[in-house]
């Protein structure tokens, strides 16, 4: 899978191009089952983006992108929590992790799969609590004030990064030991 095409980029790094703007645009698209589209003019910003941040995973675009992605559904959710947001969290963490990755190296390195695997022990743990916010708003549904949702979740996912920033690397040091 780590075989260069052509140019000398690697077919990995390819993958997790393809990866990063998927998942970007999964996260803005994730709600029209649940009637949430977003305007064509919406969509065709976060393509870009999400195509830009694809050949430079570094550089402020994917955070703006992303960040456009957050307030547009801020902006149509109100006080309401359906099951698309559990897509859209999903989707911002596997573009953010995909981005990390790619911004390891130059194109003609390939991603490592240790590497691979650790970061996305990392997303998984974050997602979790998303997950956990999600069940709690939908629970308390009526009973809060939506900042107080965003709160708990803001609070929540930043618990998931450090336990899974924390917790990861100790287990890989504890495999190879």
């Amino acid at each position: 899978m780590n075989t260069p095409l052509k140019e000398g980029t690697m077919r990995s790094v390819w993958v997790l191009r393809g990866v990063l703007a998927a998942a970007t645009m999964l996260a803005l698209l994730a709600g029209i089952p649940e009637d949430y589209t977003p305007s064509l003019f919406v969509v065709v910003v976060v393509a870009l983006g999400a195509t830009f941040a694809m050949f430079r995973p570094e550089h402020l675009a994917l955070s703006v992108t992303m960040g456009i992605v957050i307030v547009w559904w801020a902006l149509q959710l109100r006080s309401e929590m359906p099951v698309a947001v559990l897509v859209v969290a999903g989707g911002l963490i596997v573009a953010h992790v995909a981005a990390t990755l790619l911004a390891y190296g130059p194109r003609s390195l390939a991603v490592d799969p240790a590497l691979a695997v650790l970061w996305g022990m990392r997303a998984a743990m974050t997602w979790t609590a998303a997950l956990a916010v999600w069940v709690v708003a939908r629970a308390y549904s009526g009973h809060g004030s939506p900042e107080l949702f965003w709160l708990a979740g803001l609070a929540a996912a930043a618990v998931g990064a450090v336990v899974g920033a924390v917790a990861a690397p100790l287990r890989a040091k504890e495999s190879r030991g």
